[in-house]
């Protein structure tokens, strides 16, 4: 029966899945494979509990072309209280927010035009507050839980993330974790790198931290 788990957890490394995911971070730890994210396994048991949070943490962190979405949505019913004239509910699967109209919440420093001014719009709890009329028209980063969907590089530096996140939970080791956090960098600035190649240069940038240095 350990023989056929042996066999299954391989096979699972050559299919993307959650489980391979898992494994490829499991195998950075140099721990033993798992046959499925609700194992009783203590392995499987982190992995499981950390997979959802990371995976939504780094498809909110940047624009990974897989994850981009579009919408027009209809105003709700019941406007604001104050302040905007129009209430919209944001998409299942919302994670954030990249444009609103014709106003991209990202632009580069030097593009005064295109930046959403801060009155344009306010994200509160799952709706978009603003005085632009129906239908609103948003660009957004969508939650993609079909990992088959995701870039390679992107399942390997989730892979990385999630051995990092794991690691003393797994390996009680605080050295092995350091070298986990240089390979999920570097797997990060990868993945970065090939979602960059994969279309014509954007005006938005994602460089949040440029953005606050300029006040914004």
């Amino acid at each position: 029966c350990r023989r056929f788990a042996r066999v299954r957890a391989r096979r699972e490394c050559f299919v993307a899945s959650e489980v391979s995911i898992a494994n490829r971070a499991l195998t950075k730890l140099g721990a033993g494979l798992i046959t499925a994210l609700t194992d009783d396994d203590p392995k499987a048991v982190a992995m499981n509990g950390a997979f959802a949070a990371v995976r939504d943490a780094e498809l909110r962190r940047r624009r990974w072309k897989f994850s981009l979405a579009r919408a027009s949505l209809p105003a709700l019913s019941a406007a604001p209280a104050f302040g905007y004239s129009y209430a919209y509910q944001v998409p299942d699967g919302f994670l954030r927010l990249l444009q609103v109209g014709d106003f991209d919440l990202a632009a580069p420093l030097n593009d005064e035009f295109s930046f959403a001014p801060t009155a344009l719009y306010s994200l509160e709890g799952r709706q978009i507050l603003t005085s632009l009329t129906a239908p609103l028209k948003i660009r957004y980063v969508q939650q993609v839980a079909d990992v088959s969907q995701w870039d390679a590089a992107f399942q390997e530096a989730i892979a990385a993330r999630l051995a990092y996140e794991c690691c003393y939970r797994i390996t009680q080791s605080t050295e092995r974790e350091d070298r986990c956090l240089r390979d999920y960098n570097l797997a990060v600035r990868e993945a970065s790198r090939a979602n960059a190649l994969e279309s014509a240069a954007e005006r938005a940038s994602d460089d949040t931290w440029l953005m606050s240095r300029a006040g914004r």
